[in-house]
């Protein structure tokens, strides 16, 4: 194997891990409500989790651009992960305010640990793969999607097997042993180093802000709204299916259908150009996620949750491949870092504390609380839809 596809294959495993636990705290919030944590509560920490990971996200980056240690910084995060999971397990020993200081602690972990990979993986690819990054990061997508898809329902079978404490100690020394093994693919990985100070790195990202801004500001929106979702979509489904165990599986189910689509999407980016295929995802799954609300009947409800994923979490490879035609390799780990980070993971903070606090009141126009709080997130779909006019027209030209 060449040392392009051992980046492609040992960044994959490293998508796989990460993205595996993109869901655990909304996996959580269904046993944490049983244990009558306030919902509330459980919203900001959700957001604190994406809150954490965005803000941290620009400082990763910039440190990478700065000294080129991509995959030491990257097993740091993978270290941050498995440290929440052993906090997480505790909330299952302990209750009173120790519990919800372990779920704090375990949030905060998890978004600091979260903060590593998405711009510096996807940094290495763009080096390494230049025009064709767009399906590299599709083909790597692909793997972080089969991580986020299978992992609500080994979540949950272990923690109904084993208990919670056992299940999430035995997650927590899997990531351990994991992250060794992807650093070890990944130890000869050579990136390019500015050696300058932080401010002078900032300085060359401020060239490209005439995509940038208007690009993470309906990436902001556009994440309220898919990570609302993400975050309470389990909630939804177990007050419908009155099922732990079947709602893992209907997540898992819908959640697959990234695993084809992000490929699909990345490859599109190279035909078609980022602006165009952020369009196309964000125009088809605003409208999937209406109709899905709007359905009744557990099939039907699956097969529209899977086809609005196929869509919706298509974002690695659609923004980052946006972002790659456009930014200097010097910066684009900041550059990930400021859709993805910023955008993307801060904006979806705000998604997931605003659900909460919509989940923790009495709902509205006659509708139940999560049913609410769903339809909220439809709101901030349609908004992120009419901010598509803002991205510059066609493939913009890239600057000195």
């Amino acid at each position: 194997m060449d040392s392009r596809g051992r980046m492609l294959l040992f960044t994959s495993l490293a998508h796989f891990l990460n993205d595996s636990f993109l869901v655990t705290v909304s996996i959580l919030i269904t046993y944490y409500i049983d244990m009558h944590v306030p919902a509330a509560f459980l919203g900001g920490m959700a957001a604190l989790v994406n809150l954490a990971s965005g803000l941290a996200s620009p400082l990763v980056s910039n440190a990478a651009d700065r000294t080129g240690r991509h995959v030491t910084l990257m097993t740091v995060g993978f270290a941050l992960i498995a440290s929440s999971l052993a906090a997480f397990a505790a909330t299952f020993i302990y209750g009173g305010v120790a519990r919800l200081a372990l779920i704090g602690l375990g949030s905060v972990l998890l978004g600091l640990g979260l903060s590593f990979y998405h711009p510096l993986g996807g940094a290495i690819l763009q080096h390494s793969y230049e025009g064709q990054a767009g399906r590299a990061l599709g083909i790597n997508g692909s793997l972080g999607s089969v991580g986020r898809a299978i992992f609500p329902t080994v979540m949950v079978l272990a923690v109904a097997y084993l208990g919670g404490s056992e299940a999430l100690s035995l997650i927590a020394a899997y990531v351990v042993v994991l992250a060794l093994i992807i650093q070890a693919g990944l130890h000869d990985v050579k990136m390019p180093a500015l050696h300058e100070s932080a401010s002078s790195s900032f300085s060359r990202l401020s060239r490209y802000s005439f995509l940038l801004v208007p690009l993470t500001a309906m990436v902001f929106v556009r994440a309220m709204f898919m990570n609302g979702v993400m975050t309470y979509a389990p909630t939804y489904v177990v007050d419908i299916v009155r099922s732990k165990v079947f709602m893992g599986v209907i997540i898992t189910v819908s959640y697959a259908t990234a695993v084809v689509g992000q490929p699909i999407f990345g490859w599109l980016v190279t035909r078609l150009g980022g602006r165009s295929v952020v369009i196309i995802t964000t125009l088809a799954s605003t409208l999937l996620y209406v109709v899905f609300l709007l359905a009744r009947g557990v099939v039907m409800m699956t097969v529209l949750l899977g086809l609005y994923s196929f869509f919706a979490l298509s974002g690695f490879p659609v923004l980052l491949g946006y972002v790659s035609e456009v930014v200097d390799p010097s910066v684009r780990a900041q550059a990930n870092s400021l859709v993805w980070g910023v955008g993307n993971t801060v904006g979806g903070a705000v998604g997931a504390l605003i659900g909460g606090l919509l989940l923790q009141g009495r709902g509205f126009l006659g509708l139940t609380p999560i049913y609410s709080t769903m339809w909220m997130f439809a709101a901030f779909a349609v908004a992120s839809s009419a901010m598509l006019v803002m991205l510059p027209r066609g493939r913009p030209a890239r600057r000195p």
